[in-house]
């Protein structure tokens, strides 16, 4: 204990290794012990490999399917990326009759599937969860529908989060956000438009720039500038002031698709304090194309008069760039 509170777990291992050579069984309180010193630090792959051959070798006797201990090997294995190990051990226990896992440690494996794009295992977890009578939270389904996502299958999304709906779970902001993501992976994009904007109604919480910033991310990713402009509508519409990030998300978009008075609302707003929202290299961006541009003369004047009152450098080929100012009147 005394090694783990110093943060060296290796030398918790080697200790516990000693006590075996001596002739002197390790107990869970031992292992509980080793396995927080792994938890705990980034550095405890070996020691938890470690660990994990003494569990292998302690006698039949060993309580294996005490509920504390369990919880604590299957966090230390997973914290010290030893997946597979917690998977073996979690289907000893199924396979053994024993306690399961409380719902922490499910949601717990079920999101390292995930980070690991294995979605059938962490969907065969999910169902061995409701066999025992756990009841799937917030924050299980939105780990699923992140890997709903990742595989691209909205339909299966849908079906999770109408059965969280149908329990009368409330979802939180981050499922909403792994809704809108998915939808956005999907190309589903007037669907994400309409989950956001009947959300606050059908869920009583109103969506931040965050979840705005989501669609109007989606809709660019498969060009679909129509569908973002009407996002970032909605979002003002709503109340909610654009930042930073929903802004930078949305001016390339309109830039690309030469929506001209659109790019130039959003450079309004992005410079309207007397400072820029977004970097000044895409403000010079859409200046050169408004420039380049036929009959955009007068936006391409009024940008210049933006960047030059929010202190924006014009940049130029050949040089490292000069100070903006306003046009010329004539």
């Amino acid at each position: 204990k005394g090694f783990a509170q110093a943060g060296l777990p290796q030398r918790c291992a080697e200790c516990a290794n000693d006590m075996v050579a001596k002739g002197i069984e390790p107990d869970d309180i031992t292992f509980c012990t080793l396995l927080d010193a792994c938890i705990v630090d980034d550095r405890a792959s070996n020691a938890a490999a470690a660990i994990v051959d003494l569990l292998a070798r302690r006698s039949n006797s060993m309580d294996a399917t005490s509920s504390p201990f369990i919880k604590s090997l299957i966090k230390g294995l997973v914290r010290a990326d030893c997946v597979g190990k917690a998977l073996e051990l979690y289907d000893k226990m199924k396979n053994g009759g024993g306690e399961r896992p409380d719902i922490v440690t499910y949601s717990m494996l079920i999101k390292t599937l995930i980070d690991r794009h294995d979605l059938d295992r962490a969907l065969q977890l999910f169902e061995d969860m409701k066999e025992v009578g756990h009841q799937a939270d917030d924050v299980i389904i939105t780990h699923l529908l992140e890997g709903c996502r990742h595989a691209g299958n909205l339909d299966l999304g849908k079906e999770l989060f109408g059965q969280l709906l149908a329990r009368g779970v409330k979802p939180s902001e981050y499922t909403l956000a792994s809704m809108l993501k998915l939808h956005g992976r999907c190309g589903a994009h007037r669907e994400a438009h309409d989950l956001l904007a009947g959300w606050q109604k059908a869920h009583n919480a109103k969506p931040t720039v965050i979840h705005y910033t989501c669609l109007m991310s989606g809709c660019m990713r498969t060009k679909s500038y129509d569908m973002a402009w009407e996002a970032y509508e909605l979002m003002c519409a709503s109340g909610i002031k654009p930042d930073g990030m929903a802004l930078s998300t949305l001016l390339p978009g309109m830039v690309a698709a030469q929506k001209w008075d659109c790019a130039i609302k959003i450079a309004r707003v992005a410079t309207a304090d007397g400072k820029t929202l977004v970097p000044a290299e895409m403000l010079n961006n859409a200046l050169s194309q408004f420039q380049a541009a036929g009959g955009q003369q007068r936006l391409a004047d009024e940008m210049r008069g933006l960047m030059a009152a929010a202190g924006v450098s014009i940049l130029s080929r050949g040089s490292a760039g000069r100070r903006a100012t306003a046009p010329r009147s004539a």
